[in-house]
């Protein structure tokens, strides 16, 4: 596996004379603050009820700053946009060779991994300093945080908690800044950057109560491409998400994390065995089912941000084996649209027979085009593969639809997975975009009257050629495998029900006004959200892969669990420390005009 090296020194942000040359007013360096975005869910004001932000006259002084950067060992970080290479004010760095380059590689997830305070969503972003404004456009801050602390350790996050309670100030969790809801960023906040947390740890013999067997400790930023190598020298495999540079124990396993091993083992939430986290109150805990259990029954699916700063999980090891694997493709150039689109309902109907026996599939929804990107099929061949799609290409055949298809069959997950989603270790996958989606309901394919509701609504989704959907054909709700007791979390119950986790994307794009991309941010709130909620009834969105406009989140991202969540929260953090778009108590608080967070009247 190719080393994972920043393609941005870290001594430019890390630098304890960088810090102090930020913080003195004779650097001669002032970064505004910049806009804001929209309000959302009411006014707050600069008083007692809302978070500071630079500017406000209880805003924290630069000898508060030092002192807290002191007391972290030098690893307070002042906020520095990647783009101010882009831009000539007020950094004076610019450089027309490198903004050049940052163009070609934004929407790349390393452009922003490495970097404590970059985050991948471009509506949060705001354009307040990104590489495609004009140079003579000043890079300000804006929605960034204003400081981010290098996490090593308890004591760094103790710290960060106790400053920030003290001195009234918005924190936040950032670990790859993989977030489509905004929630690894804020105005005025100060962020504990867990990204180099790299702890790894196998133990072929854990032992629990509940579970006895191989498991592996992973610090919270370890990546998933880094966990499935270490696995893999292991002999295992884990489970862990298709991007290889999302962090296992963030908001990943924490919102569920949904895996292409899922319809084997379960998802990410269900096989873990341990947090290790550090409170609001500044206390360090692990949480297991029988230890601090209403702690681990929240942090396993109820959603990440804002119950504690996650130091580490600890989670199962499954043994290793060839996993089959196949590509798929058609399209409707000989048939027409409509058959493509019968077609597509065909597919979903036998979704329930290839996924129950514990395979997962990856496919893409275009105006006309069907793309089975990655099918994980643990335990079978080629021959295998072939045999499980066999009903679904005959019915293409039948239809009259020629298709490409190629089955394989890989020695190992590691194996499997470089192959349909590497290279390791970034992958291939862009980052900068709109997202929404929706679960869809096992009834609502193997109905035939459903499932017409269900392709009708696919179709809205792909009408305008703005969008397309990325799916996920997963079993969440598969026997556990023998001895692997599944303890309760809080996983959003429309997932054990679904057949199928379909992402609505709407790439970004830079080249035209962002109002054109704030229209179609509205066509999917108010035409496509409502047109897949109408397909499926009942059913629910998953909240790391959502809107964050969606209306009536409590219940489409937590379901059920929402009000038990929130009386944990409340538990944990009696005072709100914590504040993360769409988290469990995060409806307790506003986002003013001027872009602080403010106790909702």
């Amino acid at each position: 596996m190719q080393e994972m090296a920043p393609p941005i020194p870290l001594g430019r942000f890390l630098s304890g004379a960088v810090f102090l040359s930020l913080l003195s007013s004779a650097a001669g360096v002032a970064v505004s603050p910049g806009p804001a975005l929209e309000p959302r869910g009411g006014n707050g004001g600069n008083g007692p009820a809302c978070k500071s932000i630079p500017g406000d006259s209880r805003w924290p002084g630069a000898s508060e700053w030092a002192t807290l950067n002191q007391t972290v060992g030098g690893r307070l970080i002042a906020s520095r946009p990647a783009a101010d290479v882009c831009h000539v004010e007020p950094f004076h760095v610019y450089d027309a060779a490198a903004c050049v380059n940052l163009q070609t590689n934004w929407d790349r997830p390393e452009t922003h991994l490495f970097n404590p305070v970059e985050f991948n969503t471009p509506y949060f972003q705001n354009q307040s300093c990104d590489p495609f404004t004009p140079s003579t456009q000043p890079c300000v801050l804006g929605n960034y945080v204003s400081y981010a602390i290098n996490v090593t350790g308890v004591s760094d996050i103790v710290a960060g908690l106790k400053f920030a309670a003290q001195k009234n100030v918005r924190l936040v969790i950032k670990n790859t800044g993989h977030d489509y809801l905004g929630k690894s960023t804020g105005k005025g906040g100060l962020s504990f950057w867990t990204h180099n947390l790299k702890t790894i740890n196998i133990n072929p013999t854990y032992h629990s109560s509940f579970y006895n067997g191989p498991a592996i400790k992973l610090g919270a930023g370890v990546l998933a491409g880094e966990a499935y190598v270490a696995a893999w020298q292991a002999g295992y495999r884990v489970v862990g998400g298709t991007c290889p540079t999302v962090g296992i124990a963030g908001g990943y396993t924490q919102g569920g994390g949904h895996s292409l091993l899922s319809s084997l083992y379960g998802l990410a939430a269900d096989n873990v065995l341990e947090w290790e986290v550090v409170t609001p109150g500044g206390n360090r805990v692990v949480a297991t089912p029988t230890k601090n259990s209403d702690l681990y029954w929240a942090l396993s699916g109820g959603g990440g941000g804002t119950y504690g700063i996650v130091l580490s999980l600890t989670t199962r090891l499954h043994a290793d084996g060839i996993v089959g694997g196949a590509g798929l493709s058609f399209n409707d150039s000989v048939v027409g649209n409509d058959a493509f689109w019968g077609a597509v309902s065909s597919w979903h109907a036998g979704l329930p027979a290839i996924i129950d026996s514990g395979n997962t599939v990856t496919y893409m929804l275009l105006n006309g085009s069907f793309i089975l990107y990655s099918i994980t099929a643990p335990g079978r061949n080629a021959t295998g593969v072939t045999a499980l799609l066999a009903p679904f290409l005959a019915d293409l055949t039948t239809r009259g639809i020629a298709y490409t298809f190629a089955p394989r069959v890989s020695a190992t997950f590691l194996d499997h997975f470089e192959h349909d989603f590497g290279p390791l270790p970034y992958g291939p996958f862009p980052v900068s975009q709109l997202t929404g989606s929706r679960l869809l309901p096992r009834g609502a394919v193997t109905n035939p009257t459903k499932n017409a509701a269900v392709t009708s609504a696919l179709r809205t989704v792909t009408h305008s050629g703005n969008f397309y959907l990325g799916c996920n054909a997963i079993n969440t709700r598969a026997t556990p495998q023998p001895g692997h007791n599944r303890p309760a979390n809080a996983v959003n119950p429309a997932w054990r029900d679904s057949v199928s986790h379909c992402i609505v994307v709407g790439p970004w794009d830079y080249t035209i006004p962002r109002a054109d991309m704030l229209t179609r941010l509205n066509e999917l709130t108010n035409v496509i959200t409502p047109a897949l909620e109408a397909a499926t009834p009942g059913s629910g969105t998953y909240l790391n892969e959502a809107n964050f406009q969606q209306a009536n989140w409590q219940t489409q991202f937590y379901g059920s669990s929402y009000n038990r969540l929130k009386q944990i929260k409340k538990k944990y953090d009696p005072k709100g420390l914590l504040y993360a778009t769409t988290a469990v108590g995060s409806d307790d608080w506003v986002i003013d005009g001027s872009g602080r967070v403010c106790r909702a009247p």
